[in-house]
């Protein structure tokens, strides 16, 4: 990659999808060990669990971000559509939050699709 500069803005969603990844596998364990304590057993921790794959994958996407690994840029495009598509889903019960969660996804999903950030994740 010493032949491209990382774009700034590639660079800011990493960072965002490692803090994203850091919150999610907090919340995945210590919500799946809630969830077992409270009785709810193998469901808990299945979600949990759920949550702390979910979690290692915003990880590595962030870190992806910086080294340019090109995985990354399809698997951030899936994500960054689910995230659309929950918030849509959710925007009925949390109006304002989803809404920004939407506008934020749909910029992400732009942004992705610049030239110059396909080519630092070396896609087509």
């Amino acid at each position: 990659m010493a032949d491209q500069a990382r774009p700034l803005g590639v660079t800011i969603i990493g960072i965002l999808w490692f803090i994203a990844g850091i919150l999610t596998v907090i919340g995945g364990a210590v919500g799946g060990a809630a969830l077992a304590i409270i009785g709810l057993g193998a469901i808990g921790a299945a979600v949990g669990v759920i949550f702390v794959v979910i979690g290692l994958v915003f990880l590595f996407l962030g870190i992806g971000c910086f080294k340019g690994w090109p995985w990354v840029w399809p698997v951030g495009v899936i994500f960054t559509i689910i995230g659309v598509i929950i918030n849509l889903l959710s925007i009925l019960s949390n109006t304002a939050s989803a809404v920004i969660g939407i506008i934020i996804d749909i910029i992400i999903l732009w942004y992705l699709f610049q030239p110059q950030v396909k080519a630092w994740f070396k896609q087509a």
